[in-house]
């Protein structure tokens, strides 16, 4: 193993993961449905957006989604601007680099609602038989002071409320008088996923968006196995992205 791959690997240990190497589609241990794409199309949008760039370069030490699923959220938050109403909301926001990135985007847009960005600060929860890698307490690396330092004293955003504790379930009434117009699950596990869903479902406005992260990785089959669940469902549009997001549109 060369310096970088053992730097890398170094730096997954500390996070309380191992390395996993995908196998080549039909080989022993691999599973049909997953496979490394590689889309052929170039337009990179995100390099010609200067305030998106400035935006990014200031989180990205805060947060593990690259650059393509940043830019979408920049993107997806611009367009639920053209709603009438609804907060945002993030739940699994880590060291809060994705959720100064849609607070940042909403206030520049215009959005007066509040983004509220949801945590247990104390690692993933609600690990069970349904996720391949992910056992519970995984990305306990930070706290509520890093995000908050994020928010305010590096960025000055004064539109986002931090939500300590596990969500819905001793968070949730906080916030379950308000509609949304926009959510972003991260929490890499099915249950988790599925009990935000069923709680929040009701409160998104029509044409409302949610996305969730980690979407047809190989490490969160729980979160991809929860979305599919929802592809008969008539109350929603369901849009998968090859670059790791899933997009929920409420009808």
């Amino acid at each position: 193993m060369n310096r970088a791959k053992t730097a890398l690997k170094r730096i997954v240990n500390r996070m309380g993961f191992e390395m996993v190497r995908i196998p080549k589609a039909g080989a022993p241990g691999s599973r049909p449905e997953h496979e490394i794409t590689r889309p052929i199309a170039t337009y990179s949008p995100w390099n010609r957006d200067a305030a998106f760039l400035q935006a990014h370069a200031d989180i990205a030490s805060h947060t593990l989604v690259d650059i393509y699923r940043c830019f979408e959220l920049w993107q997806l938050v611009e367009q639920s601007a053209k709603l009438d109403r609804g907060s945002l909301i993030e739940i699994g926001v880590w060291r809060g680099g994705t959720g100064a990135l849609i607070a940042r985007r909403a206030a520049a847009c215009g959005i007066p609602e509040t983004v509220y960005l949801c945590d247990t600060f104390a690692g993933v929860v609600k690990a069970g038989g349904r996720d391949s890698l992910y056992r519970g307490g995984e990305h306990a690396d930070t706290n509520r002071g890093i995000v908050e330092d994020l928010l305010r004293n590096r960025l000055g955003l004064g539109n986002a409320e931090i939500l300590e504790g596990v969500f819905p379930d001793e968070t949730g009434r906080r916030v379950e008088h308000l509609a949304f117009r926009f959510c972003h699950i991260d929490v890499d596990v099915y249950q988790s996923a599925r009990d935000i869903i069923g709680w929040i479902w009701e409160r998104m406005v029509p044409g409302g968006i949610l996305v969730y992260d980690d979407y047809g990785s190989y490490n969160c089959g729980g979160v991809t196995a929860h979305v599919e669940e929802q592809r008969a469902c008539r109350d929603r549009l369901l849009i998968h992205n090859l670059n790791g997001h899933a997009i929920v549109v409420k009808r």
